[in-house]
């Protein structure tokens, strides 16, 4: 057997990380990954366990780590990269946004938005790029929605989001790029610091409203927590649903008894939503930082070393889910961490799980005799999602 040397950067790796991910569970559940200088956890339980305790697995480097200097609100500590006890009343207010009745009044809106791109599409012509023409549109017009962005700003807005998602990539890019996006995402914030005005000075029943007006135990949201929570709103919801809705059609096309189970029953979307989500989770890692000497299998993880849960392992981890490497549309999938787990679980989810769904479900009623017209999968080349470059379609 070849010896075991697993470098997420690799090309080979991150078209097909699974067969990399069995061995490490099995051999070195706890590896160091020289390239990333980072501790990378594989199996299900440890996974699990960083969310788990904040005392030992700390979120407070992740927003430094996805955005660096192009943080749009650098002023004050993201939700996201705050452990409780601390994140626990910004947690509450924040849930206030995705009130149900929030969700309530965007579903109709969801439904129009993926009908209105499904008709775009029918009118160019028999063939697209699922990914890039509809699957990357839907989410980031949906958080428009939810955010309310004003319709003459929306074009704007889908520029704004793109720079942001590519600021995680600030590395490999030119300085002149860079720039670009410095200046871009400048714009988003100040967009966004109007909408919040408007909602103080009119409340409607939208997301930022009800942020606005959030308030627990006589605490409050400043205006500067509120924009944070809006950029992260805007970036957690933008990128990772699209590659959920592409790997959602892959699924289908892969596997043809459960796209026909699914036209039969358009109900199971919501089974082959979370049956994606493990399979092919749209995050492959959650970062974290140890904040105290961690003994475990045996490695010693150094204090303030950065951690990496592969949460994409730990859906595929034998030890939790049997037959992982098997999609199944009637697996009980409760528990797989692509949402995280515990204080951190994304408050998100039941939206983007929804969105995902109404997507699938549309498609598959409009364009029944939809196809792929190429037979192999180009993964983007990246450390942090899963999802597919391109999938090219036809009906």
């Amino acid at each position: 057997m070849n010896p075991l040397n697993f470098d997420p950067t690799c090309a080979e790796v991150q078209q097909n990380p699974y067969p990399f991910y069995r061995r490490l569970r099995d051999e070195a559940p706890v590896y160091y990954i020289g390239a990333l200088n980072a501790y990378a956890l594989t199996r299900y339980e440890d996974c699990r366990q960083t969310f788990l305790h904040p005392e030992r697995y700390s979120a407070k480097d992740f927003i430094t780590q996805a955005f660096g200097d192009l943080d749009p609100v650098p002023e004050v500590p993201s939700i996201i990269a705050l452990d409780p006890p601390a994140h626990t009343p910004l947690r509450k207010l924040a849930g206030q946004g995705f009130l149900p009745s929030v969700m309530r009044n965007l579903e109709p809106k969801i439904h129009t938005i993926v009908n209105g791109l499904i008709d775009e599409l029918l009118a160019r012509g028999r063939e697209f790029d699922f990914v890039n023409d509809f699957a990357a549109y839907v989410p980031v017009s949906v958080t428009a929605e939810l955010i309310g962005v004003a319709q003459s700003q929306r074009e704007n807005f889908k520029i704004w989001t793109s720079d942001l998602l590519n600021a995680a990539n600030r590395a490999s890019l030119a300085p002149a790029e860079v720039a670009r996006i410095r200046l871009s995402v400048a714009a988003l914030r100040r967009y966004l610091e109007s909408v919040i005005e408007d909602r103080r000075r009119a409340p409607t029943d939208d997301f930022i409203s009800h942020l606005v007006r959030a308030e627990e135990d006589g605490d409050m949201l400043s205006t500067i927590q509120v924009l944070s929570l809006a950029v992260l709103t805007h970036f957690g919801g933008s990128e990772t649903p699209s590659h959920l809705i592409s790997s959602a059609l892959l699924a289908l096309f892969e596997n043809p008894a459960a796209r026909a189970a699914l036209q039969q029953n358009p109900a199971l979307s919501a089974n082959l939503i979370d049956e994606t989500l493990r399979y092919w989770s749209p995050v492959n890692l959650v970062f974290q930082t140890a904040i105290q000497p961690i003994d475990l299998h045996g490695v010693q993880i150094p204090e303030g070393a950065y951690v990496l849960a592969y949460i994409a392992s730990a859906n595929r981890d034998e030890r939790r889910f049997p037959a992982p490497d098997t999609f199944d549309l009637q697996r009980d999938t409760h528990g797989h961490l692509s949402f995280a787990h515990g204080a951190h679980y994304c408050p998100g989810a039941a939206l983007g799980k929804r969105l995902a769904g109404i997507a699938i479900e549309t498609v598959l009623a409009r364009l029944p005799q939809l196809r792929r017209l190429e037979p192999t999968t180009q993964w983007l080349p990246s450390l942090w999602v899963r999802g597919a470059q391109t999938l090219r379609v036809a009906y």
